[in-house]
């Protein structure tokens, strides 16, 4: 007995004293006009690290940390310093679809495992065998915003997107599509460019077109703003975002009463906790962060997730002595993931696209300052 407890205390010894620590970049805006986002995010991302940070055989994950501050400048310098100066495993981010197109070119060149978890335009991941998304797409997220808008009576819509996004053209993209193909009327598109503060012009051929429904697939500053403005100006088409606005307390504190009745296109509701996972993960982010987690942070934690088991799968003697091998198991790990427990729900990738399966989307309200959920949208 005693001979046996001596070989196992010594097996625990040695898997302690050669454990080794694989380090995991996390690529997002903590700072700039959409930080709150990267700083939501980044909560999801260290909660869901602190319960998966140790692996079977004893070695551990450190996450390296590094802003993009929302300028693609900044995403490409820090997805290089990640990928070949910090020798990173695999790098989860960028956020924004602008910002993971930047760094599109240079996931493939250095084979780095990459990870979205909410950058939703569809030339992402397309044609790339390095970036996987964890979340829907914006042909998904349009069609659905599209769909909705028609289903309630809403004949005819002015999109108004911002120029320099990614993000907002593929949106606005999407929707009008789908929105002529359901009968729709689109009376006019107007284009806005992120930084802009005066709405004052698009504002005035709003009120003159009088839509039943104005999209605004553009971030939550710019939104909140332009809310402001229209409200202000006596304008009371019902408005709905994509998951760009989706930070109710930065659209409210800029917007004011004028965020009241906006409605968005989300990846999660907490309210619809939909795994076990999923409940743990809301009851303990309330626990340390004192509110409910948002679909940045249970996205994030998803991506990490993806990570995590891809690097379980592949830390084996024989990946770990060759970088470049176990990154590219560590890939087509995550490119074949099947049904893992997530905080949005079970996560199933298609190898071929690097997206999720039959991932759906949630629609939310906002009334008098809190979020209301609507209805729940599959593909």
């Amino acid at each position: 007995m005693k001979k046996i407890m001596a070989i196992g205390l010594s097996a625990l010894v040695a898997s302690t004293l050669f454990a080794k620590e694989i380090k995991v970049g996390v690529l997002q805006p903590l700072t700039g006009p959409i930080a709150s986002f990267g700083q939501k995010t980044l909560d999801g991302i260290k909660l869901i690290h602190s319960k998966y940070s140790k692996l079977p055989n004893g070695d551990t994950i450190k996450l390296v940390i590094v802003d993009n501050q929302f300028d693609k400048v900044q995403t490409v310098n820090g997805y290089k310093r990640l990928a070949s100066g910090e020798k990173v495993i695999a790098i989860e981010g960028p956020l924004a679809s602008s910002m993971a197109l930047s760094i599109k070119r240079f996931a493939g060149a250095t084979k780095t495992p990459t990870v979205t978890q909410i950058a939703t335009n569809p030339r992402v991941t397309k044609g790339s065998k390095y970036i996987t998304r964890a979340c829907f797409t914006d042909d998904f997220q349009g069609t659905v915003a599209a769909k909705y808008a028609l289903k309630h009576g809403l004949k005819n819509a002015v999109i108004v997107f911002d120029m320099k996004q990614d993000y907002s053209v593929g949106l606005a993209k999407a929707f009008e599509k789908a929105y002529k193909q359901g009968g729709g009327k689109v009376l006019k598109k107007l284009f806005i460019n992120s930084g802009d503060k005066d709405f004052n012009a698009q504002v005035a051929q709003i009120k003159r077109l009088n839509p039943a429904f104005i999209y605004t697939p553009i971030y939550a500053p710019e939104e909140g703003l332009f809310l402001r403005q229209l409200r202000a100006a006596g304008v009371k088409s019902p408005v709905m975002g994509g998951d760009g606005i989706a930070d109710p307390g930065l659209l409210m504190k800029l917007a004011g009463k004028a965020a009241n009745g906006v409605m968005y296109t989300d990846h999660f509701d907490p309210a619809k906790a939909p795994t076990k996972l999923s409940e743990e993960f809301i009851k303990e982010f309330k626990t340390k962060y004192g509110r409910l987690p948002s679909a940045f942070a249970a996205t994030g934690a998803d991506g990490y997730l993806l990570i995590y088991n891809g690097i379980k799968e592949c830390d084996t003697p024989a990946n770990t002595k060759n970088f470049l091998q176990f990154k590219q198991c560590v890939n087509n790990a995550i490119r074949h993931t099947k049904n893992l427990e997530a905080v949005t729900g079970k996560l199933t990738i298609d190898p071929k696209t690097g997206n999720p399966v039959n991932k759906p989307a949630v629609v939310e309200q906002i009334v008098d300052g809190k979020t209301v959920f609507k209805e729940l949208v599959q593909p």
